[in-house]
C-alpha cells in the first residue's frame, strides 16, 4: 500500500537555540520538490548534540535561500486562487447557457418566432409570452438533466482510480486535467452560440461541448484534487480553516461570476461571455502548470526531525521511500479499486468508520440537493417571477455574499469564540438550509426569496464541516482513496437527483412550481439527524474525539 501523502519532508533551518519540531507541521512541513533541495546545501553540524539516532545533517540556509524557501511556501497557498478562478468562470457562463438552451429551444425546437423568444425572461412579459414559457419549460429541463447526466456519467466510473493514483503520483496532474476541461467547454459552447447567430442551431449540440468536462476533467477531478491538496499541505489544527478557505474561495468566484454576468451580457452578447470564461480558466491552468507545486513529490527527501532511536527504523523508512519512487503504476489498475474499497468499508476501532460515513452520508445529502435544485431553480425563478438574466444573477450574487459573509463570521463566532465543534457547527448548518428551502418553498413575491438567503447565511458550513470530520479521523494515507470514493458517489448523485427533481417539477409546474424545495428541507433534516447520532458516538470515546471532533 502506497505510503501516506502526509509523510513529508521538510527543510530544516540551522539553529542553535533548542527547538522541539512536530511531525504534525502545517504547510512549511508539505513535501518539498526536488528543485528546492537543490538549491540548499548539506552540511554536517559538528556544534549539534551528539544523540544516537539524530540526523547528522541538515539543511544550513542563507538570507536569499530563506526568502525562496517563503516564496515556494507560499505557493501552497495558490490552490484556493485558482479555485476563485475556475468558479468565476463557471458562474459567468452558467445561467448564460441555460437562457441560451431556453432560447434556441424556442426558435429551433418550437418554431416560435424570434421576436416572441427573445422577450421570454423579461419584465412585463404578457401572458402569451407566459404561455410560451410554460410550454418551453419541460422540453429545456430535460436538456438541462442529459447535460447532467453526460458530464456525470465518465467521472462516475473512472473516479475509482482517481485517489490511489493521486496518491501515487500527485495531486497536480488531476488539477491540469479537470481546468482543461473546463476550458474546452466553453471554447465549444461559444462556437455553437455564435454558429446560433446565422442559423437555427438544435439546443442538444451544447451536449457536445459537456464531452471534455466528462471524459478529461470535471467537478470530482478538479474537487477530490482539491481536497487531497489542502490535506497534504495542512496540519490537523489548520485544516478546518484551509477548508473553510477553500469554500470562501468557491463562493466569492461564483458570486463575483454572477456579479459580473448581468451586466457582461447585457453590454455584448453569449458568445463574448463564453470566451470571457475560456480564457480565465486558460490563465488559470497555466499558473497551475507553471507555478503550484506537488504536494506529493516521487522523490521525496524526508527529513527526520524527531530524534529516532532505533537506526534499523531510519533505515526502513528510507528503504520504503526508495522503492516508492521507483514504483510505476498504471492509471487503471484495477488493484486500485480493491485498495479503495477495503480503504473505505475496512473495520476501524472505536467508532471511527461509522462516524466517517454518518458524515459524508450527511454531505452527499446536501450534494444530492444542490444536483437536482440546479436543474429546476432557475426555471422555477422564472415561472414565478419571470425575472430578467440580470435580475436572476444579481439574486445569486446576493445570495453568495450573505452567504460567504455567513461562512466567515460563523467561523470566526462559532469555532473561535465560542469553541463549538465541528459536528455542532455542521448541524447548525444544515438547519439553515432547511429552514432557507423551506422560505423558498412559499414564496410569491421578490422579498420572500431574499429573506430566504438571509435565513440560509450559515449553509455553506455544512460541508467544510463534514469533510473536517473524515479527514480529521482518517490517517493521512488514506485521504485520496477515501476521498476518490466520496467524490465517486458524488459523481453517481446527478443520476438520480436530475431525473428524480425534472420529473418533480415537470409534474407541479402548473400547481405549485416550488414544491421540491419541500422535498430539499426534509432531506436536510435527514442529514442533521445523522450528526446528532455522530455526537451520540463521539461520547462513547471523548478523549480520542475531544480534539477532532
Amino acid at each position: 500500500m502506497d505510503t501516506g501523502p502526509n509523510e513529508c519532508s521538510t527543510l530544516l533551518a540551522k539553529h542553535h537555540r533548542s527547538r522541539k519540531y512536530t511531525r504534525n507541521s502545517s504547510v512549511g512541513s508539505a513535501e518539498l520538490p526536488s528543485d528546492m533541495l537543490s538549491d540548499a546545501s548539506i552540511s554536517s553540524l559538528s556544534d549539534q548534540a551528539n544523540v544516537y539516532g539524530s540526523v547528522e545533517t541538515v539543511t544550513s540556509i542563507t538570507s536569499s535561500e530563506l526568502d525562496e524557501f517563503n516564496w515556494r511556501r507560499l505557493r501552497f497557498y495558490l490552490v484556493e486562487p485558482m479555485v476563485f478562478i475556475l468558479l468565476f468562470a463557471y458562474n459567468l457562463s452558467e445561467t448564460i447557457v441555460k437562457n441560451q438552451i431556453i432560447y434556441q429551444t424556442c426558435t429551433s425546437i418550437f418554431n416560435f418566432n424570434e421576436t416572441d423568444c427573445g422577450l421570454l425572461g423579461t419584465k412585463n412579459a404578457s401572458e402569451h409570452i407566459k404561455r410560451i414559457e410554460t410550454t418551453i419549460q419541460p422540453y429545456a429541463a430535460r436538456i438541462f438533466m442529459t447535460s447532467s447526466l453526460i458530464e456525470s456519467f465518465v467521472p462516475a466510473f473512472c473516479g475509482v482510480f482517481i485517489g490511489a493514483w493521486s496518491d501515487r503520483f500527485g495531486r497536480k496532474p488531476l488539477l491540469i486535467t479537470a481546468y482543461s476541461g473546463y476550458a474546452l467547454y466553453y471554447a465549444i459552447a461559444a462556437i455553437i452560440a455564435q454558429l446560433s447567430t446565422t442559423i437555427l442551431v438544435s439546443p442538444w449540440y451544447y451536449l457536445l461541448a459537456v464531452l471534455p468536462l466528462s471524459l478529461i476533467g470535471g467537478s470530482v477531478t478538479y474537487s477530490v484534487a482539491t481536497f487531497c491538496y489542502i490535506s497534504d499541505v495542512s496540519s490537523e489544527q489548520e485544516r478546518p480553516y484551509r477548508m473553510t478557505t477553500y469554500e470562501v474561495a468557491v463562493f466569492f468566484g461564483l458570486m463575483a461570476g454572477s456579479f459580473a454576468s448581468g451586466y457582461l451580457y447585457e453590454a455584448t452578447n453569449t458568445t463574448f461571455v463564453l470566451l470571457t470564461s475560456c480564457c480565465c480558466i486558460f490563465v488559470a491552468t497555466c499558473i497551475i502548470l507553471c507555478f503550484v507545486p506537488e504536494s506529493l513529490n516521487r522523490r521525496r527527501f524526508q527529513f527526520i526531525y524527531n530524534v529516532v532511536g532505533d537506526t534499523e527504523e531510519a533505515d526502513q523508512q528510507l528503504n520504503a521511500a526508495a522503492e516508492e519512487t521507483g514504483e510505476i503504476r498504471k492509471l487503471f489498475d484495477l488493484a486500485a479499486v480493491r485498495e479503495m474499497w477495503d480503504t473505505c468499508f475496512k473495520p476501524r476501532g472505536y467508532n471511527d468508520r461509522a462516524i466517517i460515513w454518518l458524515a459524508m452520508i450527511a454531505s452527499l445529502i446536501s450534494v444530492f440537493v444542490i444536483d437536482g435544485s440546479m436543474t429546476v431553480f432557475y426555471l422555477f425563478i422564472r415561472e414565478i417571477f419571470n425575472w430578467s438574466v440580470k435580475e436572476f444573477t444579481t439574486f445569486e450574487t446576493m445570495n453568495m455574499f450573505v452567504t460567504t459573509i455567513g461562512n466567515i463570521t460563523g467561523v470566526i463566532l462559532l469555532k473561535r469564540l465560542l469553541k463549538l465543534s465541528v459536528v455542532h457547527i455542521g448541524i447548525l448548518a444544515f438547519f439553515s438550509e432547511a429552514a432557507a428551502s423551506f422560505t423558498k418553498a412559499f414564496a410569491v413575491t421578490n422579498w420572500l426569496m431574499y429573506l430566504s438567503v438571509g435565513v440560509g447565511a450559515l449553509r455553506a458550513m455544512a460541508h467544510p464541516m463534514c469533510r473536517t470530520v473524515a479527514s480529521n479521523v482518517l490517517p493521512a494515507n488514506e485521504l485520496g482513496k477515501f476521498f476518490s470514493f466520496y467524490g465517486v458517489l458524488q459523481a453517481f448523485l446527478p443520476f438520480i437527483a436530475a431525473p428524480i427533481y425534472t420529473g418533480i417539477y415537470s409534474l407541479t409546474l402548473t400547481t405549485f412550481p416550488g414544491f421540491y424545495n419541500l422535498l430539499n428541507a426534509n432531506l436536510f433534516i435527514i442529514a442533521i439527524c445523522f450528526l446528532l447520532v455522530i455526537l451520540r458516538k463521539k461520547r462513547a470515546f471523548p478523549t480520542r474525539y475531544q480534539e477532532r471532533l
